[in-house]
């Protein structure tokens, strides 16, 4: 569903032959092969993504070359990549664009759907969290004077506890469990010195479980960002990088998320079927999926 909804966003005029084989290939572009490099299934699981990523790059590189001489606008995200590319200061070539174009379609079909899952199971198990996020949601129902989907006066202004859902689900999930930064110079930290050129691999859990920012840091607790910027990153808040290294999805990526809470919780009533395990290997998913009761919401 993810991966539909992207990547008519994101190139929109594709033909529904070419559509379906990117999103094959974005689909196929997953993290199954990271496993044992002694097993055989793990070098041709490796080949699979590689290809899919080729054919992909493919696709995306054609899109930009025939939209590029043919200056057609079709209000998507290719068109604001070949604005960019034509300004005079841009940080882009046509490479990194289709990079970037890429990157933006694999991450969110990893990180969304995940995201979006560990927030509907936090929510199913904590009833407070999830009445106050129905109430918020129903409340933005009553107020809509038509009868469309949600706009984006209602997402930026309408859904505070909503992004204080998500930020708390994307606290808790870590879901790059490194990232990894470049010291330019040379760092004084505690008495040790990072020289400059090294590598460092930050691990965002370390500060997001951390109980001197965060009280019972292992918690559920969507109320502890009432107040707070939810959207870009900090010194304590790394779910999406930080600085200039911020990822460019962050905001699509939350909003995705919001639809989906939006239209789950004012129209369907859900409970878990039974408890179920996240564990790291070492990327976030269930050990055995997501089973939901679910049922028309009684309102």
């Amino acid at each position: 569903m993810v991966v539909a909804s992207m990547t008519s966003m994101v190139i929109s005029n594709l033909n529904p032959e070419t559509q379906t084989k990117l999103m094959d290939n974005i689909k196929s572009f997953n993290y199954d092969w990271f496993q044992s490099p002694l097993a055989l299934s793990t070098w041709k699981l490796f080949y699979k993504v590689l290809k899919a990523r080729r054919e992909a790059i493919d696709v995306i590189k054609d899109v930009l070359t025939r939209r590029k001489e043919s200056k057609e606008k079709h209000g998507d995200f290719v068109d604001t990549m070949l604005e960019d590319l034509e300004k005079e200061n841009t940080i882009f070539d046509q490479g990194s664009a289709i990079s970037l174009i890429f990157s933006i379609l694999v991450v969110a079909k990893e990180g969304v759907p995940n995201i979006t899952s560990i927030a509907v199971k936090f929510l199913s198990q904590n009833p407070k969290a999830l009445a106050e996020l129905k109430r918020e949601h129903m409340a933005i129902l009553r107020n809509r004077k038509d009868k469309g989907g949600v706009s984006w006066e209602e997402y930026r202004h309408s859904m505070s506890f909503t992004n204080m859902v998500i930020s708390e689900s994307l606290r808790l999930a870590n879901l790059s469990p490194v990232m990894f930064r470049k010291a330019l110079r040379d760092v004084e930290i505690k008495g040790y010195t990072i020289p400059a050129g090294w590598i460092v691999a930050v691990v965002p859990a370390m500060v997001h479980f951390d109980e001197a920012t965060y009280e019972n840091p292992l918690e559920f607790n969507p109320w502890r960002w009432e107040g707070k910027e939810m959207i870009w990153g900090s010194k304590t808040f790394m779910v999406f990088g930080g600085g200039v290294r911020l990822c460019v999805g962050a905001e699509f990526a939350r909003l995705h998320i919001a639809l989906f809470l939006h239209h789950l919780v004012t129209t369907y009533d859900f409970s878990l079927v039974q408890d179920c395990e996240l564990i790291r290997t070492p990327f976030l998913h269930f050990t055995k999926g997501l089973l939901l009761n679910i049922s028309e919401s009684s309102k």
